[in-house]
């Protein structure tokens, strides 16, 4: 099936090794698609710009940025293992050099679970389940957010389109946990009352494949009231956590193979915070 979602992870460079250490780490893995910068006003022509991977079936892309977001736990990504072997060959190479947050062990509630921030700065939760390895992102509700897991859950569904899943609640009625499907992708949505010392960052983000200019500006006019609207069609919502709009024809025109093409739409896009598809084709077309 054709994916329709996404999840970016922002690297200062090593893309590539890292494309390898998760490829080799998860079932059903393959790099996808690799381009490069064809301008210089944020990086190095020519060097590795983004690497898409497919991770048990589930799309991530890696985007070398630089050095300007970290990482954060309010967001990471929770691995169902299928048995004991694989559960511990995941648990292995994602603690290797990482940060353990929760050890891997056997809890009340959880099961056999571990919590870790890879060498990379990215956090995963492994479980063991009874289905083949799946990846759903998790992202928590924590600080000044505690509270309103529910209203973004009911905002994004409005928005993007998609449905709740399941919800656990906690003390005093409240959502403690949710499984929310936008665009046939399944997410976790999680409400802490617990004081964390981390909460969303660009590092994080997510990402649709967008039909056309329409279905943009619809995206675009909910997510960014009362949030805010960055450059080349990234969205911040109200509760910080981001997006980006993407649409294959915008990826088919900055990465043309020829370059001069792929130069002036990318110029184009990096004028814009709200995507324009009419006008980057224009500029590929040499028609601006």
């Amino acid at each position: 099936m054709e994916q329709q979602f996404g999840c970016c992870l922002w690297f200062n460079g090593h893309i590539d090794e890292a494309a390898e250490f998760y490829t080799k780490i998860f079932e059903d893995s393959k790099i996808v698609d690799q381009t490069r910068y064809v301008t210089d006003e944020h990086g190095k022509i020519g060097d590795l710009l983004t690497i898409t991977l497919e991770l048990a079936g589930s799309e991530f892309l890696l985007l070398n940025g630089g050095d300007v977001f970290t990482p954060t736990p309010a967001i990471s990504y929770i691995v169902n293992c299928e048995h004991e072997d694989q559960l511990q060959k995941v648990w292995k190479h994602l603690n290797q050099n990482g940060k353990t947050l929760m050890p891997l062990s056997d809890y009340p509630e959880l099961g056999k679970f571990g919590w870790t921030n890879d060498r990379y700065g990215f956090s995963w939760q492994v479980r063991l389940g009874e289905n083949l390895q799946t990846i759903t992102p998790c992202i928590m509700f924590a600080n000044e957010n505690f509270g309103m897991a529910q209203a973004a859950i009911d905002e994004w569904i409005s928005v993007f389109g998609g449905k709740q899943t399941f919800v656990i609640k906690g003390k005093e009625d409240r959502l403690r946990a949710s499984g929310i499907q936008l665009r046939g992708h399944d997410l976790i949505v999680m409400d802490s009352p617990e004081k964390h010392d981390f909460t969303f960052t660009m590092a994080n983000s997510f990402y649709f494949y967008f039909k056309d200019q329409s279905d943009i500006d619809q995206a675009w006019d909910a997510i960014t009231n009362g949030g805010k609207e960055w450059p080349c069609g990234w969205m911040e919502d109200r509760y910080g956590v981001y997006w980006q709009t993407v649409n294959k024809n915008l990826l088919k025109w900055t990465n043309d193979s020829n370059t001069e093409k792929a130069r002036r739409a990318t110029q184009e896009m990096y004028k814009m915070k709200k995507i324009n598809l009419d006008q980057i084709q224009k500029a590929f077309d040499g028609a601006n």
